[in-house]
């Protein structure tokens, strides 16, 4: 049964959705997806669909539609479950961010529809910007539109707990398990104190931030460092 999609390439209903990076038709980390993916519809009360009619699709949709770099995007659904996979184009700039000037409340699974978050990642183009800063009712930081953040604040590698309202990112979970990220509640007064920063996401993988408004963040030797951990972490595994 074909299902209509919206813009944005999701179904037009409701749902959960994990967004993976492809190379050569390779997904990174897609076991962690798919456990965050069966957390999520567990609580939602969203019916999962069998590992193995996962898989079949999955192998059917990613020899289809074969791609040096891709983005595989798993929708599941009440009724359903749609597989797409689209070339993927790498941005090599850094990201500057600014502000987004009001509190969003944190989403703690991967849910379309996406729309809001797309609108706040507009916004931020708009003012000629790559993104932007979210932040809670305390006026603690918690994540970008569609990423989350990875910030050296001296001298440590610290990311905002799910606690503070974020999605808990898969290459987030990486960082903090596997590169030595520390996880701790981050306030916006500490912005000042922000010396280097990173984007982390399945597909950015890790982002540099060159600037938060007109405060330029350093690319210095730690940042290679950190970069090239977190990269080495998320590799591509064969789906059969």
């Amino acid at each position: 049964m074909t299902v209509e999609l919206d813009a944005h390439g999701f179904p037009k209903t409701s749902g959960i959705f994990e967004t993976i990076k492809t190379v050569h038709g390779k997904p990174i980390a897609l076991g962690r997806h798919m456990r965050r993916a069966l957390s999520s519809a567990t609580e939602l009360g969203i019916p999962m669909p069998g590992e193995e009619e996962i898989r079949i699709k999955l192998v059917q949709v990613l020899a289809e539609n074969p791609y040096e770099t891709g983005r595989l995007r798993i929708c599941i659904y009440k009724n359903g479950f749609v597989i797409t996979h689209h070339e993927y184009q790498e941005n090599p700039n850094p990201a500057r961010l600014t502000f987004y000037s009001q509190t969003v409340l944190g989403m703690q699974h991967k849910m379309f529809p996406y729309d809001f978050r797309f609108s706040i990642l507009q916004i931020a183009q708009d003012e000629g910007f790559d993104d932007c800063i979210l932040f809670n009712s305390q006026n603690y930081i918690t994540e970008s539109a569609v990423s989350n953040l990875l910030f050296m604040i001296k001298g440590e590698w610290v990311t905002p707990p799910i606690t503070s309202g974020i999605l808990p990112g898969v290459m987030r979970a990486l960082a903090v398990e596997e590169c030595g990220v520390k996880v701790r509640p981050i306030h916006i007064s500490e912005v000042p104190d922000i010396s280097s920063g990173f984007l982390l996401s399945s597909l950015r993988i890790a982002q540099h931030i060159s600037h938060i408004g007109e405060m330029k963040l350093e690319m210095g030797e730690a940042s290679r460092a950190i970069e090239a951990q977190i990269r080495a972490s998320a590799q591509p595994v064969s789906v059969g």
